[in-house]
This record gives structure tokens, C-alpha cells and sequence, in this order.
């Protein structure tokens, strides 16, 4: 049994599937495929069911996850403790954003996290979506990450900023004289998205199934430029949240009826937590409860 068995099973468990896993983990799928299978010849079980669509865990694979998350985690940790008879030392955390983040948190977060830790290098590396980041967080391979749609009662992520999604659309647009939008008010409007695994693209596409209708999605793009830029030109709407969209002016925003809400949360996955580790979550959660950090994301 090899950790490369492990990193490959522990990610399919939450890909669902062999290629994303592959391009997640930057090797060939024949790769994967095969360490699976090497995998359960030794174990003598089925881990995997690859009859549907989707690969998904067998009743043993489910147990089995289990121990290799486990191990996946002992391993890091024994790694970490290791550092601290290091003369060289010289402490890294890895680090996650999806897009919607980088440009818009991420800037002052880093000024003031410089200033704080001059003796930690921060690794940071943009990611297609949250579930990757917490993918990467959760096999060992990110120290932290910034997430959409968390949870307030979990006890491996904290909550660190709420806000709001309106809808973006030209000011000539009929709605733009609306005070609130209403989801069925969008039937008909081509829709300009995130990729499908983004947090956008499942809570819109969700709220308009809600509200009787499927999106006409014009266009999918983890560019928000370029999302921002088709608004204005007219070519189509997009839901986006307030953070991200306060300083613009060329195009307006409409909340919307009911509101449309989303949780911004740093992640850390299940696994041992090291004195540098604790110190991070402290920074962030001293710096998110400013008056200055609240007040630069209410802007507009």
C-alpha cells in the first residue's frame, strides 16, 4: 500500500470521478486507474462501484476511507511535528482561493497577514472552485483555503464574512428600475455564469428550478472580467455577490426577493492543527472582526 494509492482514493471519494482526479492530481488517468485497482487486488475488496456515471464508494470503500484519511492526516502531521528539529526552519502555509475570492479578499488579507507573520511564506495557488479548495484541504495538500456556502457549525472551517447576491444587469435593462428582484421575474433572461461546480452556478441554478424555470445560460467563465464586462455590453444578466461587485459602475445591482445570502469561510479540513496552524486561525479571526475589514466589503 502506497500514499499515492491513498492520495488517488481519497480524491475520487470526493471528485466522484477518475478523470477530474487525474487533472486535480496532474497525472494520467491510466495512472489512477491503475493505482485503484493495484489498491483493491491487495486489499482483496471493491472500493469502487464504476457501474453509474459517477464513481462512487462501495460499502467497503466507505470504511475503508476512513482509515486512509486517517493515515493521510498522521502523515502530515508527523511531517509537521518533524519541522520543529529543523535548524533551517522556516514555516509555509499552503494556501487556497477560488476565483471569485483572489481578487477581492485576498489583497488586504495578505498586507496584513505580511505585517503579522514575517517569518511564514504563504504558498498561494487559485483553484476552480470551493469543493476543490476543501478537496485539496481535505487529502493534506492545501493548509488552508477560502470557501463560499460554509457552514457556521462546523468545527474545521470558520465563518468570517456574510454577504448578499444581487443581480447585475445593464441600467437600461427593464429591471434596473425595480427596488428588488424576484427569481420569477428571471424566466427569459440569458444568464451569464461561473463554472458549473461554483457555488453561483448550483445556488442560482437551484433558486430558478425553484421558482419554475431552468436559466438559459449564455456563457460559463471563472473570469469575472470578462462576467462583468458581457453585463455591460448588454449581452445578459448575472447574479453575483455584493463584495465583488460594490465598486462597479458599469452596470447596476438589484437585490433580490428573498434574499439571496453567502457565507464566505476559511477552511482547514479534519486533521491535526499545528502551533502555526492556531495562530493563523486567531489572525483571521481577529482581522475578519475589524471595523476596517467590515467596512471594506460593505462599500456600496
Amino acid at each position: 500500500m502506497e500514499f499515492r494509492q491513498l492520495e488517488y482514493f481519497c480524491t475520487i471519494s470526493e471528485l466522484e470521478n477518475f478523470t477530474r482526479t487525474a487533472e486535480v492530481l496532474h497525472v494520467s488517468q491510466p495512472s489512477v486507474t491503475k493505482a485503484i485497482k493495484a489498491l483493491e487486488a491487495e486489499l482483496g475488496v471493491r472500493l469502487i462501484d464504476r457501474s453509474q456515471k459517477r464513481a462512487t464508494l462501495t460499502e467497503a470503500g466507505k470504511v475503508f476511507l476512513l482509515h486512509a484519511q486517517r493515515i493521510m492526516q498522521d502523515a502530515d502531521s508527523a511531517r509537521r511535528d518533524m519541522l520543529r528539529f529543523k535548524h533551517d526552519r522556516h514555516e509555509t502555509l499552503r494556501f487556497g482561493l477560488p476565483p471569485m475570492v483572489e481578487a477581492y479578499l485576498f489583497p488586504d488579507f495578505f498586507s496584513k497577514f505580511r505585517r503579522t507573520f514575517p517569518d511564514v511564506t504563504l504558498d498561494v495557488q487559485e483553484f476552480a472552485d470551493s469543493d476543490e479548495v476543501k478537496g485539496r484541504a481535505d487529502i493534506g495538500e492545501l493548509d488552508f483555503g477560502i470557501v463560499l456556502g460554509g457552514s457556521e457549525d462546523s468545527d474545521h472551517e470558520l465563518l468570517i464574512m456574510e454577504d448578499d447576491m444581487s443581480v447585475c444587469l445593464h441600467p437600461s435593462h427593464p429591471l434596473a428600475k425595480a427596488k428588488a428582484i424576484a427569481f420569477e421575474e428571471l424566466a427569459g433572461e440569458k444568464f451569464i455564469m461561473q463554472q458549473p461546480r461554483t457555488y453561483q452556478y448550483r445556488e442560482v441554478y437551484a433558486r430558478c428550478g425553484e421558482a419554475g424555470f431552468v436559466p438559459e445560460v449564455l456563457l460559463c467563465t471563472s473570469q469575472l472580467k470578462t462576467i462583468k464586462q458581457l453585463v455591460a455590453n448588454k449581452e445578459g444578466i448575472s447574479i453575483l455577490p455584493n463584495f465583488v461587485t460594490s465598486m462597479e459602475q458599469i452596470f447596476v445591482r438589484r437585490p433580490l426577493s428573498p434574499a439571496m445570502g453567502v457565507m464566505v469561510s476559511l477552511y482547514w479540513g479534519q486533521r491535526s492543527l499545528s502551533v502555526v496552524d492556531n495562530r493563523f486561525i486567531d489572525f483571521m479571526r481577529g482581522y475578519t472582526a475589524t471595523e476596517e475589514f467590515k467596512c471594506h466589503f460593505r462599500q456600496g
